[in-house]
């Protein structure tokens, strides 16, 4: 990481005031700092024109520049000029400022701060697009591709530099890809991460992650379908032995009214044997009785007539 770049970071979130010493090569160049905003420059080595800086903003396109070169006007920055680009003098003074943080914070300068009262300059340049600019210009080509989520969009807010960047955070209230988008913005979540005001994970990981929750589900939604089906299996069961257990009760219900009914057959059967029995005993009574009875008769009249015989 530059330690350019980390230099003027740490002045932003402290609000320092002073002086930005760089040494390379023998040479000294000194960003003036006023409460972490970048407020003058004596460049010693590091220098770009004020083109140049239009160039990077993309303020000025690559046309308009060879059209400069070709009329000899590539090294004027006049109001003629920036006119003829659509700059205004503020904008081309700021941005030039900022394509010398750019170069300076590529090279492998010594740094150096040293706190102290500075005056605020003509071209003041705000501390966010100093620290951005700076760390747009060291940013790694090759980053592995990250996902984000802010939660907390007022808390990002002095990072913001327009609206496009404020739409991208509140475009991410959840965590997910922020699509294709340029180094300006990829660089503003990557600090922003860095300052824990954003959440971030590499998205390889995330959606190693979301495969493995979606796995996950998957499993546990197997396990419920299966967890049902047992269920709807042993209620069955349960039900199909409630109803064989009924029908065994009342098969058994069944019997048993059978065999009483059978039993009060047999005993009405056996009354009417047993009445039948006592009739024929009764007549039978009634039979001996009359003929004792006729016996006597007889007997009675035998005696009578042996009676009137020996009279």
């Amino acid at each position: 990481m530059s330690a350019v770049a980390e230099a003027l970071l740490n002045a932003h979130k402290q609000r320092a005031s002073g002086w930005l010493t760089l040494t390379f090569s023998g040479r000294e160049s000194k960003l003036l700092l006023k409460e972490g905003d970048l407020v003058g420059a004596q460049m010693g080595f590091g220098h770009q024109s004020a083109l140049q800086g239009l160039l990077q903003s993309k303020r000025l396109t690559l046309g308009q520049l060879d059209a400069l070169w070709a009329r000899g006007d590539a090294g004027k920055a006049d109001a003629e000029t920036l006119e003829e680009v659509g700059a205004s003098a503020a904008e081309t003074s700021t941005q030039a400022v900022l394509a010398q943080v750019r170069r300076l914070a590529t090279l492998a300068a010594q740094v150096k701060f040293e706190a102290g009262d500075v005056s605020s300059g003509d071209a003041t340049v705000s501390g966010v697009e100093v620290v951005r600019a700076a760390f747009e210009s060291v940013a790694a080509e090759d980053a592995p591709a990250k996902v984000y989520r802010c939660v907390d969009l007022r808390a990002c807010g002095e990072w913001l530099l327009n609206p496009d960047e404020r739409a991208l955070l509140e475009g991410l209230g959840e965590l997910k890809p922020p699509g294709k988008i340029p180094l300006s913005h990829r660089v503003l979540l990557e600090l922003l991460e860095r300052e824990g005001k954003v959440e971030s994970m590499v998205e390889a990981d995330w959606r190693a992650r979301l495969d493995a929750e979606e796995r996950q589900r998957a499993e546990e939604a197997r396990l419920e379908a299966e967890r049902i089906e047992a269920e709807r299996i042993e209620a069955e069961r349960i039900e199909a032995e409630r109803k064989a257990e009924e029908a065994r009760l009342a098969e058994e219900q069944r019997k048993e009214e059978e065999r009483r009914a059978e039993e009060e057959r047999l005993a009405e059967e056996q009354r009417k044997e047993e009445e039948r029995k006592a009739e024929e005993a009764r007549l039978a009574e009634e039979q001996r009785q009359n003929e004792e009875r006729k016996a006597e008769e007889a007997r009675l009249a035998e005696e009578q007539r042996l009676e009137e015989e020996r009279q």
